[in-house]
């Protein structure tokens, strides 16, 4: 009997765990079956402790075009399949999000409804020129989900988000560059590359430290001031009693690049 390839390819690299979708068939579009690998590729690289930065891509063509369209064909028929599909896309980006891990978006191509979602959800967009988000929801007569609408709102305001929404806009490599919906934009062909040098940049960090910035960002971006400073002070007091703090501070007064543990 052949041994059926999980859909979601993972390999890890140096401390970067490398997760890529793999139905280029479909665009990688999302199913229940691969939804479910994503997630166990997902947890698998939050718990190796040999893991220091998790990059997500597709293969083929696309990033992924999110819900498979037979099965959301199928949710018009059915409530509670509808509820269940949307729950299980959902429950994914939640955990794309939730990561303690820096995750990078390697964007190859399209992106289309929760594909958008999954992109968003991570911490770095590095974007090929190829690439492009496609905000189908109104011409399928579908809303936003798995976080889709919060994103781009946080990204860009209520009212731009309402002329993207509304006009199931697609939007090209430049402008998601302008509008800030990605970090960088390069080359096609040098885009693993990119993503393989902001992820082995990052790989050297001290992690424990960096799982901490990650929570610091995360909650500034829905509390004030006076509660965000009160969560790094305590994020800083305990970022200051780990190993690497303490070869930070050496390597800093010897003048030399600090040698990074993890602990």
């Amino acid at each position: 009997m052949v041994k059926k390839e999980r859909t979601p390819l993972y390999r890890t690299d140096n401390g970067v765990a490398w997760i890529t979708f793999n139905r280029p068939e479909t665009l990688n579009s999302y199913t229940q079956d691969f939804l479910m690998e994503i997630n166990d590729s997902l947890m698998k690289a939050e718990m190796d402790d040999t893991v220091k930065v998790v990059v997500i891509t597709g293969e083929g063509r696309g990033f992924t075009s999110g819900g498979n369209l037979s099965e959301l064909a199928e949710m018009n028929k059915d409530t509670l399949r509808a509820i269940y599909d949307v729950d299980a896309t959902a429950d994914m980006v939640r955990l794309v999000y939730n990561l303690k891990k820096p995750v990078i978006a390697a964007i190859n191509g399209p992106a289309f409804g929760a594909g958008i979602a999954t992109a968003m959800a991570c911490d770095i967009l590095l974007a090929s020129d190829r690439a492009q988000f496609g905000y189908s929801f109104t011409g399928l007569g579908f809303c936003p989900d798995s976080g889709a609408s919060w994103f781009l709102t946080q990204k860009v305001g209520y009212n731009k988000a309402c002329e993207i929404l509304f006009s199931a806009k697609t939007i090209e490599a430049d402008e998601l560059l302008a509008l800030g919906l990605v970090n960088a934009v390069v080359p096609h062909d040098e885009l693993i590359s990119t993503a393989s040098k902001y992820a082995q940049r990052i790989a050297k960090g001290p992690a424990i430290a960096l799982m901490l910035q990650k929570r610091v960002l995360r909650n500034a971006v829905s509390t004030s001031f006076e509660q965000n400073r009160d969560y790094e002070a305590v994020s800083q007091i305990l970022a200051s009693q780990t190993r690497d703090c303490a070869e930070g501070l050496q390597a800093a007064q010897e003048r030399r690049k600090p040698e990074f543990k993890g602990r």
